[in-house]
């Protein structure tokens, strides 16, 4: 049986192998693939950022994980407050260069900051009675 720690990086890992796939959808002229907008440097930044996700995942530290989607994160608000209110556009994408980022970055956060589940090994807590006198 595989152990939840291992179970968590497979995870994390694949959603940086889906970031890394995602740039297809960036090459690509038009529907139904070419979906989302980012010039060359913010398919640099999402390939890296995907390579920190496969990293982290393959490793399987949570806290590296956490750190992954910390980076999509930055890169998502980075995104939003550049084309709400700025003139300029670094990674050079819209609204759904946000949502792809912010998806990739909500997975790896969840990943990263969940608790990890007790072991089967470990003692079941006592049932809780309601009550606050000793038994």
């Amino acid at each position: 049986m595989k152990s939840p720690r291992s179970a968590v990086g497979r995870t994390a890992a694949g959603l940086g192998v889906g970031a890394a796939a995602s740039s297809v959808l960036t090459i690509a002229d038009g529907p139904p693939w070419g979906i989302v907008t980012l010039s060359g440097t913010g398919m640099l930044v999402l390939l890296i950022l995907a390579a920190v996700a496969v990293t982290a995942g393959l490793s399987a530290m949570r806290m590296m994980i956490a750190l992954a989607g910390a980076g999509f994160l930055a890169a998502a608000v980075l995104q939003l407050v550049q084309i709400g209110w700025t003139s300029a556009n670094l990674l050079g994408g819209d609204g759904s260069t946000v949502a792809l980022l912010l998806g990739f970055a909500v997975g790896l956060l969840a990943l990263g900051l969940s608790s990890a589940p007790s072991s089967p090994d470990s003692p079941a807590p006592a049932p809780a009675t309601g009550r606050h006198d000793p038994a």
